[in-house]
């Protein structure tokens, strides 16, 4: 899969992690597009591309109904 494919060359640049927002300076979108994660530094969350693509539709989902 590309970048372009899961969506990750669309993320803010730098990555931050959803939950707290602490930027992740040395992830790329190649990084994730490849398969790898990462866990953040501040809450301990662990990301990949598809954590975070969940997290985005979700977004949609809630943007789209008003709430």
């Amino acid at each position: 899969m590309t970048a372009a494919t899961l969506g990750v060359d669309r993320l803010a640049k730098p990555i931050t992690c959803p939950l707290c927002h602490t930027a992740a300076p040395t992830v790329t979108a190649t990084d994730l597009a490849s398969g790898l994660g990462w866990r953040c530094g501040t809450c301990d969350q662990r990301w990949d591309a598809g954590r975070l693509a969940a997290v985005a539709a979700y977004a949609r989902f809630v943007a789209e109904r008003g709430q």
